[in-house]
């Protein structure tokens, strides 16, 4: 019963294996090709369960999307000169894709392989395209006109704030011709690579470049670094632009606001010498309203005060005999003491002798 029961499991075990060696699935991202000793014999591109001779064939699965190659560090272009004398750096990639199956397993066998045929069709293309085109021609596809436009003018002229563009000429090979442009090189480099792929071999590899393209264009190190030169000088000519600008327009500002502040100083000074004036004027009316007024007590109390300011200490006066000062002094009594109180006796006038010849 015991051997039975093994050799039972034994032919079920050895039925799912037959069973399993003749069965396969292909997926809808995949194509399958049936090796007969290590030959195609059919292909397989839709997805499905298929069947094959067990231990006999055996199935290569391959890709049926897209592949993608290149746009890494290690697939640069270095030291690539173009047409006009420049020296680039490029990094390519390429779009391919698996055409026929058979073909592809007989010649190629995997997708390794296929790869290194991809990189080295797409790597001569674009080094023998480039070199017969200007460096305007790979990095711009167009000739339309390139303008600069740094920062807005926000005083244009004294009276008006409206912001207004300044534009800002590039140095003139950006403006250059361009005939043919990038997209047309690229489409002569995918041509080119898909030529390539096909000539030279009387069998068809089963691969096909879908697109081809530019990761990265750049200057070697030393045109780099001396275009970059001339880019921080171009800048500085447009920061020294802006900067004696800015000082025209401070010194436009600074000159008005002197002129303002010296015409309110004008007017203030003129209405202060008119002030000034009116108060002098208002004065002297004053003056003449109390010299009319008081009249000759007026002169008497001027003559006091002026006697009194001269007539101290040690002060010697030379008077006329016709002076009323005289005629005065003449009146003190000889031995008069300041000190006493007592008034002053009336003294009779002495007679004043003409000095008139």
């Amino acid at each position: 019963m015991r051997t039975l029961l093994s050799l039972v499991a034994f032919l079920i075990v050895a039925i799912y294996l037959i069973v399993w060696s003749c069965c396969y699935v292909v997926d809808a991202r995949e194509q399958a090709v049936v090796l007969q000793f290590g030959n195609p014999v059919h292909a397989r591109t839709e997805p499905g369960l298929y069947f094959k001779i067990p231990f006999v064939q055996n199935v290569l699965f391959i890709p049926r999307t897209r592949l993608f190659w290149g746009g890494e560090a290690d697939d640069l272009l270095p030291d690539l000169p173009t047409k006009d004398g420049k020296k680039v750096e490029l990094t390519p990639f390429a779009v391919w894709r698996i055409t026929d199956p058979i073909a592809f397993a007989r010649v190629l066998r995997t997708q390794q392989t296929a790869e290194e045929r991809i990189k080295q069709f797409t790597r001569n293309a674009v080094r023998d395209i480039i070199t017969t085109y200007d460096l305007i021609e790979l990095v711009r596809s167009s000739d339309r006109k390139l303008t600069y436009t740094f920062g807005t003018d926000l005083l244009a002229d004294a009276g008006n704030a409206k912001p207004a563009e300044i534009a800002i000429e590039p140095p003139p090979e950006v403006n250059a011709t361009v005939r043919v442009g990038r997209p047309q090189i690229l489409k002569r480099i995918k041509e080119e690579a898909r030529a390539r792929i096909t000539s030279g071999q009387e069998e068809s590899r089963g691969i096909e470049i879908v697109d081809i393209g530019l990761s990265r264009v750049d200057f070697v190190e030393t045109v780099r670094r001396a275009a970059f030169e001339r880019l921080r000088k171009f800048m500085e000519s447009i920061a020294a632009y802006y900067t004696n600008d800015g000082e025209r327009k401070k010194q436009e500002i600074i000159n008005r606001t002197m002129a303002e502040v010296s015409r309110i100083q004008g007017e203030g000074q003129q209405r202060s010498n008119e002030t000034r004036g009116t108060i002098d004027a208002e004065i002297i009316r004053r003056y003449a309203i109390a010299i009319n007024e008081t009249g000759d007590f007026f002169v008497f109390m001027r003559q006091l005060k002026a006697a009194k300011t001269c007539l101290t200490g040690d002060t010697r006066i030379i008077l006329t005999t016709d002076s009323p000062l005289l005629q005065v002094l003449k009146q003190i009594p000889t031995g008069f003491n300041r000190s006493d109180p007592r008034p002053i006796p009336a003294a009779t006038p002495a007679p004043v002798s003409d000095p008139s010849p």
